[in-house]
Formats: structure tokens, sequence, C-alpha cells
């Protein structure tokens, strides 16, 4: 009876998550047309192309890319090429095999393969879930964790660099630690070749297949086991290295210099841009300790952040605990078993980024986006100490813990909803009001094409409308995916405000506005048209022309 009882639990289970991806991919193909273009996309796209031109001149293939973007600079003296085009290439090739000439469907095409791509990484990370701890719950609210945190549930449709490498890093979690318990060459191969992709991403990943063989080695378990190690790694570096170079054109040429110039670039990005936070604007490159740290409590749901919290501190305490009594394991390891090995593995690729962020000062801007290949194992780390309270004598902690988390996942799907799709400005309940004028809010414009849309729709003006930007945001590039009736009812004139007709303002700034008063300025004669608002905080703002248009 009890065979027949955990059977029966086992595969409804399977069906409750086969269910819950089948809805949330339904979801996904249903509204990912619904979100503006973000800042970066037309950069990484041409960063696709530039190598794209590199392999077609390469292998002498004739097919003119001018046609596709004007004036494609060549890959060796290009400004961005020190950036992995892992992902942005085959966009690039797709976009060419299907002969794409209209911008709004060539990025609306790019958001759902980059919702594709996150969405397959979800059903990897539930499987990595499974692997780890065995259980269903543990693994389904992991799940939840994930595709219901508002702000990633954005930008998994638009994100083409730090959503697809947090996506790519589920996999090269999953496979690495596979290789790490199983040692076999299936999975040096997995392992080796989804770490290279991320790399291939941002070169910071590097540090993902270096920590997995020295976790490798660091294993005391079959010493005598020394060279069939040293085969295994030497075969995954061997692995990882052609799939690296492979991904990434610019290093097709071997120059072990690039990479260098690559790690140079990342660690420290040389962007001379201030950045608003707490109300003041400081320099990027010369931010705070603790800028990230902030950022990841503004913007994480509440209850998440407190599950990650004690898992960060439950398993440093595991990990300093073991450190200090190393000589008493087996094997003098800093775990005693296979899975403390992955809990501290998990621990490491947290603790090794953010301490680098901080020792080198590394350059961060818009949020903490570019350290949010950190937050599944985060989660992760989080999940161990659920599992830890749901495994007590006395299960009432964890029960608090999963009705909390509830209703949790219920605010955050309330969130989603009420306001798609501006899920990317969220900021928790404990940092909501002081927001305003203290942290940038729609800094990739995303907001731009719906509150456009809203001005645009109808027959109240004669167009096309001259527009202008009292903030650091292209209009032009808002253009790009909207409905080309509506493209031509306006001209962006950035920061003419005496000739324009509206003046629009995201409240994003890069420099100080005392630096810039004739674009940061709203002239005297202009006055509030439309205010975009998202869970009451003023996101987007129009400004309209009282000596040249009429209420």
């Amino acid at each position: 009876m009890n065979l027949i009882n955990y059977t029966k639990q086992y595969f409804e289970s399977k069906i409750l998550i086969f269910l819950l991806l089948a809805i949330y991919l339904l979801f996904g193909i249903f509204i990912f047309k619904d979100y503006g273009i973000s800042f970066d996309e037309n950069i990484n796209r041409l960063n696709g192309f530039v190598s794209l031109k590199h392999i077609f001149e390469k292998f002498g293939i004739n097919i003119n890319l001018n046609l596709f973007i004007n004036n494609l600079p060549n890959l060796t003296n290009y400004v961005d090429r020190a950036y992995g085009v892992a992902f942005d290439l085959p966009l690039a090739a797709i976009e060419v095999i299907l002969n794409l000439s209209d911008s709004q469907e060539i990025y609306l095409l790019k958001h759902l393969i980059n919702f594709l791509v996150f969405f397959s990484s979800t059903i990897c990370f539930y499987f990595l879930l499974q692997y780890i701890f065995k259980d269903n719950i543990i693994s389904l609210i992991g799940l939840l964790f994930l595709i219901s945190s508002p702000r990633i549930f954005a930008e998994s449709f638009y994100n083409p660099k730090d959503i697809i490498l947090m996506s790519s890093f589920v996999f090269a979690i999953f496979f690495n630690i596979k290789f790490l318990q199983e040692k076999s060459n299936k999975y040096i191969i997995l392992g080796s070749l989804f770490s290279a992709f991320a790399t291939d991403i941002r070169v910071i990943a590097m540090y993902l297949p270096a920590l997995t063989i020295f976790f490798l080695f660091f294993n005391g378990e079959n010493k005598k086991d020394v060279k069939v190690k040293l085969i295994k790694s030497f075969k995954y570096l061997i692995s990882f290295s052609i799939f690296f170079i492979l991904f990434w054109p610019w290093m097709w040429d071997g120059n072990i210099y690039k990479l260098i110039i690559s790690l140079k670039e990342f660690k420290n990005y040389p962007w001379e841009g201030e950045v608003l936070y707490f109300g003041n604007f400081l320099k990027a490159k010369f931010l705070p300790w603790h800028y990230f740290f902030v950022w990841f409590f503004i913007t994480t749901p509440i209850m998440f952040f407190l599950i990650i919290a004690l898992g960060l501190f439950r398993s440093s305490s595991i990990f300093i605990k073991n450190l200090i009594n190393v000589e008493k394991i087996s094997y003098n390891n800093l775990w005693k078993n296979k899975n403390e090995m992955i809990l501290v593995f998990i621990l490491f690729i947290f603790l090794i980024p953010a301490i680098s962020v901080v020792v080198f000062n590394s350059t961060l801007y818009n949020g903490w986006r570019q350290l949010y290949f950190l937050y599944p194992s985060l989660i992760i780390l989080g999940l161990y100490f659920l599992n830890y309270l749901k495994h007590l004598k006395n299960k009432k902690f964890f029960k608090i813990f999963t009705i909390f988390f509830t209703i949790q996942i219920l605010f955050n799907v309330f969130y989603i909803f009420k306001y798609h799709p501006h899920q990317h400005v969220y900021f928790n309940l404990l940092s909501k009001n002081f927001i305003q004028s203290n942290f940038p809010l729609d800094y990739w414009g995303l907001s731009n094409q719906r509150t456009l849309e809203k001005i645009l729709k109808g027959d109240k003006f004669n167009y096309p409308l001259k527009i202008s930007s009292a903030s650091f945001t292209d209009l032009n590039k808002t253009k790009l995916i909207m409905d080309k009736n509506l493209r031509k009812k306006f001209v962006f004139i950035e920061d003419n405000h005496d000739k324009a007709d509206l003046i629009f303002t995201n409240y994003y700034y890069f420099v100080r506005p005392i630096f810039n008063k004739k674009r940061y300025n709203i002239p005297n004669h202009f006055k509030s048209y439309y205010k975009f608002k998202v869970d009451g905080i003023t996101i987007n703002e129009i400004f309209i022309n009282t000596k040249k248009l009429n209420n």
C-alpha cells in the first residue's frame, strides 16, 4: 500500500510540474509581444552581425549583410569586439536566414527566442533541484522562486545578456555538478560546453570551469586516483577551450592576449557615467561596496530575500565549521558528504564574483543585472535552509515558512498581472516608498513604448509630433519595436526643447542635471500632460508645449 501511495504521489507531483511549466510556456508565448525594447538590444544585434560578417569574409560567403545593417564595421577594429557573441551571433544568422526586414518583427522574434531560452533553463533548474534535494516540494518551491520573481520574469523576454548568461549558468552548474559526481565523458562534454557558452556571453563565467577543476582535485576521496583526475581535467579543459574558441570568432586566431583584454574590460568597464544611488550621483566606477547588496534587497520579494539570507548564513556556517574541523573530516575535505560538497560548490559560485566585485571595485550600473547569473545559486542556498527546516523533528517552522512563501508567490503573481508588462520596475514593499528620486527606475526605457502609444493613438494632435527628451533616453530606439503607423506620428529631436511639441522624460540621468540644463530642465511654457505610473511610482512623464499645442 505504501508503494502504491508513493507511486501515486510521485506521478501527481510530476503532472503538477508539467502543468505548471506548460502554463508558463503558453503564457510566455501569449505575452512576449507586449514588451518594449531595451536600449542595449540594438547594440547586441550589431555585435552579432559584426561577428557574422567576420565569418562570411573568412569563409568567402557572398551575402550582403549591409541589407540588414548599413556600414558594418570590421571585427578587428570594432569598439565592442571584446564582448562575447555566443547568443548574438546565432540570432544574427537566424535573421539572415529568415530574411527579416521590419525592425518590429526582428525584435519581437528576439524576445520570443530570449524567453524560450530562459524557459528551457527553468526546466533544467527543476532537474538540478531534484538532483540535489530529491524532494518534490523543495524543487517546486525553487522553480516558483525563479519564475515568479517580477524583474526576472520581465527581463526573460528582452535581456539578451544577463538573462541568457543566467540561463546558461543553470545548465553549466547542473552538468558540472554531474561531472564532479559521476566523472563521465558525457558530462565532461556537456559541462565544458555550457561553461564555454556562458563564458562567451560574459567572460566572468570563466571562473566556473576553474572552480569545477579545483573541486575535482580538492576532493580527498580516492587519493590514489590522481592520475584519473588529471586525465579527466585535461579532457575537460581541452573540451572547454575548443568550445570557447568556437563560440567566439574574435578568438579564432588563438591570441591569448585578447582574453586578457576581455577580462580586464569586464573587471572595470571603461564607462564614465554617473549613477543615481540614494539620491546622489556617483561615478559608476567608484560605487560603494554595498551597491549590489542594496539593489538586490530592494528589488527582491521580501520573503525570497529572507529565505536566501538565511540560506546564505546557514551554508556559510557549515563551510566555516568544516574549515575549522577539516582535520576531523575524512580525507580532510571541506564537506562531510556529497550533498555538502554540492552545497559548498554552490556557495563558492556565489562568493567568488560577489567578493570580486567588492575587492576589484568593478564597474556596475543599471541595478544588479550584471550579477543576475548568481540568482539561481542564491535560490539553491535558500532551499538548503528550507530543506533543513523540513527535516527537523518539529516541522512547524517549515510550515510557517511555506505559508509565508505561498503568500509571497500570490503577491508576485498579482503584481505580474496587474502591472504587466512593466514588472521590470518592481520594488518590494519595504523599499518602494523611498525609491522615487533616489534610484533610477526604467533605466532601459522599456515603458517608453506604452507611454508614447497612449499619446499617439488617436487624432488629438496634428502629426507628426516633434518630441524631445529631458532625460537620457533615445526614442529612436523605442521606434524600432513600435507599429509602423505609430512610428510615422512623431519625430525625435533629442534635446531641442525650443522646437518640441512634447517633452518626454523617464527620469533617468547619467550626469548631474546641473551640468546639462538644456536637456534635463523643462522650460516654463511646458506643463505636465501625462504621467505613467507603476505601483504608485512615476516612471514616465510627458510635458506639452502650451505655446504650440492646445490642451
